[in-house]
């Protein structure tokens, strides 16, 4: 509970646009490696879903249902599977597209930028490398209200993200990513109540049933082509798909 809390918090997760990046460089999960990986999403999903139904953290159901969205959002191709991954840099530099300088966000919020400073840690010197990486690390103490205004704020700075040159995409399509995705949003749209996400997983897995040919998975497919024979890690991945109630 604690590390996923941390994880949840830190700046390892986007807390913009959802997701988790692919691992942490140092012990306080602030700074990320900035890709995002589809299997580590699929895993963290199923994590926050099994340790919300233990727990009933309102932390856990908000991280998963963002990152159950920010799937749906940016990751599915063509067909209704999902890519593999999100790349780390873009204009030549790692991490770009997700920090920020305070000059920024003061640009983006005007005078509605110092509850957004405050919530995530954004300092004129920056928290990492003279930039900021959001995150709530620092546990900061808000009301209700200021929560609420979070989320429109968040909004407005996500809208600002969107016209940065973002990271280039990973659009192949693996059996077994697949496979670990498919069976968190089955997991986690029976337990959170949501067909979308179920639907979702339904035409993820008819289009990875799809990648056959002469009678076997195949492990990879781009642009229509089909490459490697399936492993056991396809087929085991896909196996527990069955396992959702």
């Amino acid at each position: 509970v604690h590390s996923l809390t941390q994880m949840c918090e830190g700046g390892i997760y986007d807390h913009l646009g959802g997701g988790f990046a692919r691992y942490s460089t140092d012990a306080a999960w602030l700074v990320p490696h900035f890709e995002k990986m589809l299997y580590d999403n699929a895993q963290l999903l199923d994590s926050l879903t099994l340790v919300w139904a233990d727990t009933q953290k309102p932390l856990f159901v908000e991280r998963a249902r963002e990152t159950a969205e920010w799937v749906l959002r940016e990751m599915a191709v063509d067909g209704g599977a999902f890519a593999a991954s999100l790349d780390a840099d873009s204009e030549g530099e790692e991490g770009r597209f997700y920090v920020w300088t305070e000059a920024e966000i003061d640009a983006a919020l005007g005078d509605d930028a110092a509850l957004l400073k405050r919530a995530y840690d954004i300092r004129a010197e920056g928290n990492w490398e003279e930039k900021n990486i959001l995150n709530r690390l620092h546990r900061p103490s808000l009301t209700p209200k200021e929560e609420e205004a979070l989320n429109g704020l968040r909004k407005r700075l996500l809208a600002v993200r969107e016209a940065r040159v973002r990271p280039g995409r990973d659009d192949k399509v693996l059996a077994d990513w697949n496979g670990l995705m498919i069976a968190a949003l089955t997991e986690a749209g029976l337990v959170f109540g949501e067909p979308r996400w179920i639907d979702a997983a339904a035409r993820a897995y008819d289009f990875v049933r799809g990648m056959e040919a002469n009678g076997h998975l195949h492990h990879a497919k781009r642009n229509g082509i089909l490459k490697g024979l399936g492993l056991l890690d396809d087929y085991a991945t896909l196996g527990q798909i069955g396992r959702a109630h």
